[in-house]
């Protein structure tokens, strides 16, 4: 999972986006807790962040695989 959402270099365009649309929030800490649970997140961006997550996995079509 951290490897698909974090490292994968197949999907270096869509890890690119997310990254740029988290740092728009000020958030640059990108790992499993913050991507899935937006763990360390203030709670005003906690919806952000998991909508961002979600965009991301329907953009790269392998949630199915997930």
């Amino acid at each position: 999972m951290e490897y698909f959402l974090l490292q994968c270099p197949r999907l270096l365009s869509q890890h690119t986006a997310l990254r740029s649309r988290l740092s728009a929030l000020a958030i640059i800490t990108l790992d499993l807790p913050t991507l899935l649970a937006a763990s360390g997140v203030h709670p005003s961006w906690q919806p952000a962040v998991l909508r961002l997550t979600c965009a991301f996995l329907k953009k790269t079509s392998q949630l199915p695989r997930l």
